[in-house]
């Protein structure tokens, strides 16, 4: 089975206790179709979960991020093949997709901004192209004000403008004022390339 591990720690939790306390509550509500073992918590401040498929669904590292504003989180990603049996609990898994995932949170160890990298298992170049996408992602929504991560979440499982502002409580023009600030279309074409050039990847050594 082809799965996509991410494994994330926050950034400065000690400094952010109180959130951190909250986080395991908040993991539990995030849903998504692909994802096989839902994101939970270990070490304090380690998160992690799994989906189905390499990189499928790119937009669930954006609803992590999401889900546990205001904290911010270094996340590696890793690929590979799953052959037992998947469990609930990600952290009772192993195999070279969580390997991946580690090390590639080990390279990020040394920053304390949010920053995302994967390790594929494959090429190195094609990884070399994934993480310069994923470092513009990272970029871009470092400047999201709380608004603008709102208006993004909203619209997206609303579907449209009214159908968000109704939601939000405000205009349908101020819906895509904050959308367009914050380069919503970009983001999700970018994601959409993630998806894209993960299908690349034919093969794995595991």
């Amino acid at each position: 089975m082809r799965i996509t591990v991410i494994t994330a720690d926050v950034v400065q939790s000690r400094m952010m206790s109180g959130e951190t306390e909250t986080l395991p509550n908040r993991l539990s509500k995030l849903h998504h179709p692909q994802l096989v073992a839902g994101f939970t918590m270990s070490r304090g401040d380690e998160i992690q979960g799994v989906l189905t498929g390499w990189l499928t669904a790119p937009e669930v590292l954006r609803i992590l991020r999401y889900t546990c504003r205001p904290l911010h989180q270094r996340i590696g990603i890793g690929l590979g093949i799953h052959t037992g049996r998947l469990t609930e609990n990600p952290w009772e898994l192993n195999g070279p997709a969580f390997f991946r995932a580690r090390s590639a949170l080990d390279e990020l160890k040394s920053s304390r901004q949010p920053r995302t990298k994967i390790v594929t298992g494959g090429e190195a170049a094609l990884d070399q192209l994934l993480n310069a996408v994923l470092v513009l992602l990272d970029n871009i929504e470092l400047d999201w004000t709380e608004a603008q991560w709102e208006a993004v979440h909203v619209y997206e499982a609303a579907g449209t403008y009214a159908a968000a502002a109704d939601r939000l409580g405000i205009a349908p023009q101020n819906v895509h004022k904050r959308c367009q600030a914050a380069h919503w279309n970009a983001v999700r074409e970018a994601e959409e390339a993630l998806r894209s050039a993960a299908s690349l990847l034919l093969t794995l050594d595991g």
